[in-house]
C-alpha cells in the first residue's frame, strides 16, 4: 500500500482483529482464514467493502482501496490454497527416473518422446 500510513490507534485496533496476522504503520498481513472467507463471500456476490465491514475493520480500511486490491491479489493465489486443511498445498512429487527399473525408464522415455514429437508437430506442422 503505497503512501498509506496507519496511526498508533489504528494499529492497536487492527492488532485486536482476529483476521489480522501482523500489522505495522505501513502494512497489514491478513490471516489465511480471512483470505479464504473473503473469497468465499465474494463468490456469493457480496461487495468487498461489506465483507471487510463484517470482519470488523474500521471505516479507514473499508473506504480505502485496500479491499479491492486484496481481492485482486488473493484471487490469483486462490488456486494454491487448500481450503480443507487451510494450508498451502505442497508441490507434487516429481518423477524419479533414477529409481525406476530399465523397463519403466524405457516406457517413460518413449511416452515423453511421443509427447515432444506431438508438441513439435503442433508448432511446425511436421515431425523433426
Amino acid at each position: 500500500m503505497a503512501g498509506i500510513q496507519y496511526n498508533n490507534e489504528q494499529v492497536q485496533e487492527l492488532q485486536k482483529n482476529k483476521y489480522v496476522k501482523f500489522v505495522t504503520n505501513k502494512y497489514i498481513t491478513f490471516t489465511l482464514e480471512c483470505k479464504i472467507e473473503f473469497l468465499k463471500l465474494v463468490w456469493e456476490w457480496i461487495f468487498y467493502r461489506d465483507i471487510f465491514k463484517s470482519f470488523g475493520f474500521g471505516e479507514y480500511i473499508v473506504s480505502s482501496p485496500l479491499p479491492e486490491r486484496c481481492f485482486q491479489r488473493w484471487k490469483r493465489k486462490e488456486m494454491s490454497w487448500n481450503i480443507e486443511s487451510k494450508k498451502w498445498r505442497q508441490k507434487k512429487n516429481t518423477i524419479d527416473i533414477e529409481n525406476m527399473d530399465i523397463e519403466e525408464q524405457n516406457e517413460y522415455l518413449r511416452a515423453e518422446n511421443a509427447y515432444l514429437k506431438e508438441l513439435h508437430k503442433m508448432k511446425y506442422g511436421h515431425y523433426p
